[in-house]
C-alpha cells in the first residue's frame, strides 16, 4: 500500500498545489466511483502480457494528480488486481509546470511515472494502450474561446448568441475529449471522470463569489 499524502506532497510549495483544496476535496467525492469502475475491471490472460498504464489527464503542477493516481493503485493492491508495476502517464499541455511535477515525483518516489505534454483534446496515447484514465476538475477547461462575453467575463453568465457559442464549444470538446480516450483505451477497461456540474437551480458552487469579484471589479 502507498502512503497517500507524503510529506512529498504536503509540502510542495507553488501557487496551485498550495490552493487547491476545491480539487482536492472533488477528488475524494469520486473515490466511490473509482472503487465501482475498478472493480468492473477484468483482468483477461491476454492483457497480462502487456504494460498496466493508467494516465492522469490534466496533472497540473502536480500534488492532487499523483494523491489520485495513488488512490487508484492501493485500490487495485486491495483487490489484487495489480497484476504487475504500473506504467503511470501525467498529462498536461506542454506550458504545464512540468518542473514543478517532475520534483515531486522524484521526492515522492512511490511509483515510476511518465509525462504527455499534450492537450487531452487530442490523442496523448497509442491505440489500445490505456487500462485506466482518470480525470477530475479538469475538461471544463475549454480548447479555446469561442468568444468574448458582453456582460461578465466568467462563461457562466453568458446570454443570448454568447451562450450557444460557448455551449457548442463544450459540446465539441466533450466528444473530442471521449473520441480520443475511445481510441487509447483498451476495450473493456475504464474511464472515470469527476466534473464540475450545475445544480437544479443551474447554478455552481462560486457563482455567486465569481459575480461579486467581478461587480468590484468593475
Amino acid at each position: 500500500s502507498i502512503t497517500i499524502m507524503s510529506d512529498a506532497i504536503v509540502n510542495v510549495t507553488g501557487s496551485y498545489n498550495t490552493n487547491s483544496q476545491p480539487q482536492l476535496t472533488a477528488i475524494n467525492l469520486s473515490i466511490s466511483f473509482i472503487h465501482q469502475a475498478i472493480d468492473a475491471l477484468h483482468i483477461y490472460n491476454s492483457f497480462l502480457s502487456n504494460a498496466l498504464i493508467i494516465a492522469d489527464f490534466c496533472t497540473s503542477p502536480g500534488a492532487n494528480s499523483v494523491y489520485s493516481i495513488k488512490l487508484i493503485i492501493n485500490y487495485l493492491c486491495e483487490k489484487n488486481k495489480l497484476y504487475r508495476e504500473p506504467v503511470i502517464i501525467h498529462n498536461d499541455l506542454p506550458t504545464n509546470d512540468w518542473k514543478k511535477v517532475f520534483q515531486l515525483l522524484i521526492d515522492d518516489n512511490s511509483y515510476k511515472a511518465e509525462v504527455s505534454g499534450h492537450s487531452f483534446y487530442e490523442q496523448c496515447l497509442p491505440d489500445n494502450s490505456l487500462s485506466i484514465g482518470y480525470s477530475s476538475t479538469s475538461i471544463h477547461w475549454l480548447s479555446k474561446k469561442p468568444c468574448n462575453i458582453s456582460n461578465h467575463c466568467v462563461a457562466l453568465f453568458a446570454t443570448g448568441d454568447e451562450l450557444i457559442a460557448f455551449q457548442s464549444q463544450v459540446r465539441m470538446d466533450y466528444m473530442s475529449f471521449l473520441e480520443n480516450r475511445s481510441h487509447e483505451l483498451i476495450p473493456g477497461d475504464i474511464l472515470i471522470l469527476a466534473l464540475p456540474s450545475l445544480n437544479g437551480q443551474e447554478q455552481c458552487g462560486k457563482q455567486n463569489a465569481k459575480d461579486l469579484l467581478y461587480k468590484c471589479a468593475e
